[in-house]
């Protein structure tokens, strides 16, 4: 009978496990987890360095290879590549593996898989990733951070994750979708032909909410190229009634955006990180992500979109959560912000302080 019950027991851990989920750095499966790959660093970190965060944890665990296909996000996607013909399966990326870069369609990077009851989605900002055929960190991508956000969820999901997918005008360049999800969520026809918007559309961006696994609430927003504005600061700064400081490529000839406050928002380019005692500027990060500036409504968001001006015209999106323990190691690793005037540099400490004391007024 013992034997009977253990051999039962292994059956469920087994069949648990078996499901596609977001994957920890011990291939376990997670809730959700966060991934920073930091820039390369001369004489502290090689390129392949990263520092990983999910629902369990209170700060970051250390990782020595991004490269590594049996941990984090290697052991989440390489789950694509032993995925079976009647589930369904998604790459897409504005600068993908196989063809060059794409400026018309939404600047966006994406992985998802599912299978007929859960599956994951993993939002990133590494161009040339991943492969289609096996997994594999870009050497390309060594020099800059890069940022990961994966969310375990159930299938359901798809109907939203579709429609996200459409507005951003995303850009697969592998999939697998079988009838039995067209048929369920048949938005992904038009995601997997490239068919954005109809004319007929007025409204271009949406919000709506998913929700992981073990119930955890994120907010996900998408911008259609014809809203023409700001996700960080137009939609997300607004909708929330929040400052936020985001860490985007503000590198090349594009016209940055700059620090944007107004009236009714207030969105601060990030000028300074500092992560597991190695500092590094915004320069040497790709990443794509914001922090509010308030405790009070502890929000961490990962996206798309640079702010830069040719990024108006772009489609693109965001996944925001709130979690307290994610939210405190991402705000007290801002060093540095762009203020609202002037050429100074203030911390993002200085500038809550100051907004204190005049709101306090």
């Amino acid at each position: 009978m013992k034997t009977l019950i253990l051999f039962f027991l292994l059956f469920l851990v087994i069949f648990t496990e078996s499901k596609y989920q977001c994957k920890n750095l011990q291939g376990k499966s997670v809730d959700w987890f966060v991934v920073y790959k930091l820039p390369k660093l001369s004489g502290s970190t090689n390129g392949k360095n990263f520092v990983y965060f999910d629902s369990e944890q209170t700060a970051w665990q250390s990782g020595n290879d991004i490269n590594d296909p049996k941990s984090g996000v290697g052991a989440t996607i390489s789950q694509i590549y032993y995925s079976k013909k009647d589930d369904f399966h998604i790459m897409y990326s504005d600068d993908d593996p196989i063809g060059g870069p794409d400026s018309y369609r939404g600047h966006a990077k994406g992985v998802s898989l599912f299978d007929s009851t859960t599956g994951f989605w993993i939002i990133h900002s590494v161009p040339n990733f991943p492969s289609s055929k096996s997994y594999a960190y870009p050497t390309t991508a060594e020099k800059y951070g890069q940022s990961f956000l994966c969310v375990s969820m159930e299938v359901s999901h798809l109907s939203t994750l579709a429609d996200h997918w459409r507005y951003i005008q995303a850009s697969p360049y592998s999939s697998n979708a079988p009838d039995k999800f067209l048929t369920r969520f048949p938005t992904l026809k038009n995601v997997i032909a490239k068919q954005s918007l109809p004319r007929s559309a007025t409204q271009f961006w949406t919000s709506k909410t998913i929700k992981t696994i073990n119930g955890h609430t994120l907010m996900s927003y998408a911008k259609h190229r014809k809203f023409n504005g700001d996700i960080w600061n137009d939609i997300i700064s607004k909708e929330n009634g929040i400052t936020l400081a985001v860490e985007s490529w503000l590198n090349g000839n594009a016209d940055d955006l700059h620090t944007t406050c107004t009236k009714t928002s207030q969105t601060h380019d990030i000028i300074e990180m500092r992560v597991m005692g190695e500092n590094f500027k915004s320069s040497k990060d790709h990443s794509k992500f914001a922090v509010s500036s308030s405790n009070n409504n502890p929000i961490v968001c990962f996206g798309d979109l640079n702010r830069q001006k040719s990024q108006l015209s772009r489609g693109g999106g965001a996944l925001c959560l709130q979690h307290r323990n994610l939210w405190e190691i991402y705000h007290n690793s801002v060093v540095q912000v762009e203020p609202c005037k002037g050429s100074t540099h203030f911390s993002f400490e200085t500038i809550l302080l100051a907004l204190f004391v005049i709101f306090s007024i």
